[in-house]
Parts: C-alpha cells; structure tokens; sequence
C-alpha cells in the first residue's frame, strides 16, 4: 500500500503528499480492522493485487454530508496502485464489481453512490462513467475543480 501511495500516478489526485510506511499503518490500518465507519478492499487480478476501495455512508462523515444533497447514499474512494494495470479498463470493472458485490450490499439500505474526481483526472473519469456514474455538481476544492458523480442502484434487484 506504502509503495503504491508513493506511485507518480497516485501522488497526482490521491496521495498529493509523500507519506511514509509508518503513517500508511496509522492511516489505513483503522480503516482495515473495521475502528471506523468505512469498509476497505484490496482489488485483485488473480493473485495479483492492484487497487485499494475505500466506501463508507456520508452520514458518518459530517463535511462530507454537509454538502448539497448528500446527507444520504454512500462514497467511494479508490486508485489502482499498480501501473500496469492502467489504461486496461479495471477501473470501471473494478468499480462496477465492488458496488455490486460488496459497497451496495454492506449499505444495502443506500440506493446512491456517490464519487469525486479531480476535473483534470481523465483517467478516472472515464473509469467512473463507464461504471455508470453521472456528473451532478461541481466545486473547488483546495483550489482544484472537482467533478461530483452520483450512481443510481436499481433497487428492484
């Protein structure tokens, strides 16, 4: 995880400050032992691992809730950490496969999920609209435009 965060690609949208092995641990490692609201994945191709997800309700998170609209559904944070995985369409699988699989049925009362990207990650973006998401909103924030996406769960299956 430490050595993905530190990834060129990563650092660009995600990671923006260098952060040591150490401060990964204390990060994330609340995060995996279930000491917060989130729920977090390893992504696997085989035995490979190549991406992290991160989703919780926007409840739980009063800034996040705060904002227009969002005082309900779920968020979704992720990145695929290993290189060779990029530009391959695992993003949007890896996306799609995970509120299927695992988001929507852990929050299985939430029927929107939510994501944001940087205006200039295209990668990502395009990742996001291939799994469905829709762009609802903009704003700033720390000085960069940010895309809000909403996906919409069908709540008969």
């Amino acid at each position: 995880m430490a050595r993905w965060l530190m990834t060129s690609h990563v650092r660009a949208f995600y990671q923006l400050d260098p952060i040591t092995p150490r401060e990964v641990a204390e990060e994330y490692g609340p995060l995996f032992t279930g000491e917060t609201p989130d729920i977090c994945h390893i992504s696997y191709y085989g035995e490979q691992p190549f991406g992290y997800l991160q989703c919780y309700r926007n409840v739980d998170y009063e800034d996040w809730a705060e904002l227009p609209g969002l005082d309900h559904g779920i968020s979704l944070d992720l990145f695929i950490g290993e290189p060779a995985y990029l530009g391959r369409g695992f993003g949007q699988r890896m996306l799609k496969q995970y509120l299927s699989q695992i988001a929507f049925p852990h929050f299985n009362e939430e029927r929107f999920a939510y994501i944001s990207h940087n205006a200039q990650n295209v990668t990502a973006i395009r990742a996001s609209e291939a799994a469905g998401f829709r762009p609802i909103d903009e704003f700033v924030e720390d000085g960069d435009r940010v895309i809000l996406y909403r996906f919409e769960r069908n709540m008969s299956q």
